[in-house]
């Protein structure tokens, strides 16, 4: 198995700035732990295992980043069919494409069930995930370019919005939620480390499907580590928050504590009941990630299929992910045990696992090829 030395597909002619680049991490990785928070059975400790999963999460962008030095102009299934080779690399190539139309399929459900909650209550839970599905499937037939150039004043506009809430709420923390320090033991610190890990910073392999939009010398690993140190601060002052607000207690037992605590908010008996209004943040990063999961799985169906281009099965592929979110769970409580408990099992593989395997086999492919050269160049 030789890399190559230069990505040259038909597919791969649209390219987006790294601040663009960084945008759509941001608020890929963000998205859905916005307003489900991220996992919490180490209570008033959460914190702490949020910073744990952002160590962890280091190395492994780091990985991703050599993957693209590695396969320049290629995206994830470029270099799985390059190492693996035809039969076992497109074998690959459907787990990956599963992975992101469930990926895809479960945010979804998410945002129908919180449409469903706190909103639209006497709507069918299909209705908002068809108007979100569909505003994707356009964005992603109009091009990454597009949705890069989108991210870029959405991130903002998530950012601004962040911190007035986060402002607004000063005067209603409690600082004693904080204590006891490590309450519930360390076991619960490490076992929501893993959590907050596999959802949602692990979930950035998401991106590698979409590498081939990457200029061949852009710098990934600024572009990861900027995605991973701006969305972890944002969980992290997100999760804070909700903590100070609303106690450990409180926090275990609602779906959505991030709209909970927004709704406490009141100044002067003015400005209350913001929550609202605050929640176009959760929408478009609910955009944003779809729109990338909706890209990869399309992107990897023209890889195995040899299309021309990957916009002529977006619609298909989007319609079959809209259809799936309406039956993937039974109810609320069954989301929210797969999200804290199974799903960190389950993307593992996905996130590490295969990852790490082909980064492995692709560096002994590079020095075996570097000996040959200079084995060439010495005849």
């Amino acid at each position: 198995m030789d890399l190559p030395e230069k990505a040259g597909d038909s597919m791969g002619k649209e390219t987006i700035p790294s601040g663009h680049s960084v945008s759509i991490i941001i608020l890929f990785v963000t998205g859905t732990s916005l307003f489900m928070g991220v996992a919490g059975s180490s209570g008033n400790s959460s914190w702490i295992s949020i910073l744990f999963a952002m160590v962890l999460a280091f190395p492994l962008m780091l990985l991703y980043a050599r993957l693209h030095t590695l396969f320049p102009g290629r995206d994830l299934f470029d270099m799985l069919i390059t190492v693996f080779g035809g039969i076992l690399g497109r074998l690959f190539s459907c787990l990956y494409i599963w992975y992101a139309m469930h990926l895809g399929a479960l945010i979804l459900r998410n945002f129908g069930e919180f449409s469903k909650t706190v909103a639209l209550t006497a709507t069918p839970m299909l209705a908002p995930m068809l108007c979100i599905g569909l505003l994707c499937i356009w964005v992603v037939k109009a091009g990454l370019e597009v949705l890069g150039r989108s991210a870029k004043f959405l991130v903002l506009l998530t950012i601004a919005a962040t911190v007035i809430v986060q402002l607004l709420c000063i005067p209603k923390f409690q600082f004693h939620h904080l204590l006891p320090l490590i309450d519930n033991g360390w076991p619960l610190v490490f076992t929501d480390t893993m959590g907050t890990f596999t959802f949602p910073f692990a979930e950035i392999v998401v991106f590698l499907g979409a590498f081939t939009v990457l200029p061949e010398k852009a710098n990934a690993r600024k572009i990861m580590l900027g995605g991973l140190f701006y969305s972890g601060g944002i969980i992290l002052l997100v999760s804070l928050r909700n903590l100070l607000m609303l106690g450990p207690d409180t926090l275990s037992t609602l779906y959505f504590p991030t709209y909970v605590a927004i709704s406490r908010i009141n100044v002067g008996d003015f400005l209350t009941r913001i929550e609202g209004s605050v929640s176009f943040i959760f929408v478009t990063a609910i955009f944003v990630k779809v729109s990338l999961c909706l890209y990869m799985a399309s992107n990897g169906v023209a890889k195995i299929f040899k299309l021309k281009s990957y916009r002529s099965v977006v619609l298909q592929i989007g319609l079959i992910m809209i259809y799936f979110a309406d039956f993937v769970y039974k109810d609320i409580m069954e989301m929210q045990y797969f999200a804290y408990h199974i799903y960190k099992i389950y993307a593992l593989p996905f996130q590490v696992g295969i990852p790490l395997v082909l980064w492995v086999c692709a560096e002994i492919a590079a020095k075996r090829n570097k000996r040959k050269k200079e084995a060439a160049a010495q005849h």
